[in-house]
């Protein structure tokens, strides 16, 4: 019996030292990567608590650039990064941040969508005009800082966002974006780059010694990030409940946007090119038509033959679609072919549009992605799958 006795204690010493020493089964959210990590693609999610580290980027600027470019030019420039801060889903985005790599005379530089109606200016020229640049971004308990080569850029307190009757909640959304708890990232045009989280100070954390240091990326290894174009999946599929989910769409405020919507298509005589608009909540407004022979804004809006500058048109065509300010206008190659102003119940009514989706358009076509557009989920090189079946 002694003996039974003492090997049960064994036993039950040796289960207590497994469970006590065991490694801790992964939750799949490891800690954030301290080393510098390659960006490979266009579009890439990382789990990073953002408030216990500064989010590292290196960075080039490129050879030729134009700091006083025309709101044409501006698209092409690709001088601009994006980090779309999430709280504890993907579908759940509390921040977005842009920022360029070179300081534009019209102070086009900096932009916390949440804390800021317009986009803000640089203190200096990033980096001091060298090309391998190191970009901080600091999350602290009052504020956001932005610093290259450890120069501050640019700082916004959550308590002091802006106000503009034109985007309704924006002080709210800092003050927000101050109490969420970041825990994931969604970067964006920074393939080329790369990142690292550094532990904020206080933080312990092991010194390597001497022959532990790892390479830090040349200048060479760096690559510029080439502009981003996606085919224009059709949001007309099972997959896109036939234009009713928003992943087939692209948030896009149209109403102030210079740009617009750039495609390359074909331009033919009786098949249209389609967008579906809708308003910030995903529900349709209506949906604009064109083709050589007729313009269609639906709702009795616009209804029309175009004029002799669109007819004129062969083929495949870069064109873009703008409703700033209740004006349609159809742009190839920098010159307007077509404009209409809205009156009325027209105005008001296509003045909400905050969403877009291409509609029987095809794989075979492109758009290019701006700095202004959030893509639904279903925006890849091949639109979810759907270009296969």
């Amino acid at each position: 019996q002694h003996y039974y006795i003492t090997n049960n204690l064994r036993v039950m010493l040796s289960l207590l030292l497994v469970t006590l020493f065991a490694p801790i089964p992964s939750t799949g959210e490891e800690p954030p990567s301290t080393d510098w990590k390659l960006i490979e693609r266009p579009v890439e999610k990382f789990m990073f608590p953002i408030k216990d580290y500064i989010l590292e980027v290196k960075s080039l600027r490129p050879d030729v650039y134009n700091t006083n470019p025309s709101w044409n030019e501006l698209p092409a420039a690709r001088t601009f990064m994006i980090l779309e801060l999430h709280d504890g889903s993907w579908q759940s985005r509390v921040g977005r941040m842009v920022w360029n790599t070179i300081k534009y005379d019209m102070g086009r530089d900096v932009l916390i969508e949440q804390c800021a109606n317009n986009y803000q200016p640089y203190r200096s020229f990033p980096a001091g005009g060298k090309k391998e640049q190191i970009w901080a971004w600091h999350f602290n308990p009052e504020d956001i800082e932005l610093t290259c080569d450890g120069e501050l850029q640019y700082s916004k307190l959550f308590s002091e966002g802006d106000v503009d009757p034109r985007r309704p909640g924006l002080p709210e959304k800092c003050q927000e974006l101050g109490a969420a708890s970041v825990d994931r990232i969604i970067l964006k045009f920074m393939e080329g780059c790369y990142i690292r989280a550094v532990p904020k100070v206080g933080e312990l954390r092991a010194i390597p010694k001497v022959g532990e240091l790892r390479a830090i990326p040349k200048l060479g290894e760096l690559r510029l990030p080439a502009p981003l174009t996606l085919p224009t999946c059709d949001c007309w599929h099972p997959r896109c409940g036939y234009c009713s989910n928003p992943e087939c769409t692209v948030e896009q405020d149209l109403s102030s946007s210079d740009h617009g919507v750039q495609v390359t298509s074909k331009v033919r005589w009786r098949k249209v090119n389609t967008l579906v608009l809708y308003d910030e909540a995903g529900s349709a407004i209506g949906k604009f038509h064109w083709s050589r022979s007729r313009v269609i804004l639906t709702g009795g809006c616009i209804q029309c033959s175009p004029p002799s500058s669109v007819r004129r048109l062969r083929g495949l065509t870069t064109w873009s679609f703008t409703l700033k300010e209740g004006a349609v206008k159809i742009w190839v190659e920098g010159a307007v072919v077509y404009e209409r102003k809205l009156l009325a119940e027209c105005a008001e009514r296509y003045g909400g549009v905050r969403r877009f989706a291409f509609y029987n358009m095809g794989c075979e076509n492109s758009f290019r992605v701006t700095h202004e557009m959030i893509t639904g989920d279903m925006f890849t090189e091949n639109c979810g799958g759907m270009c296969s079946d």
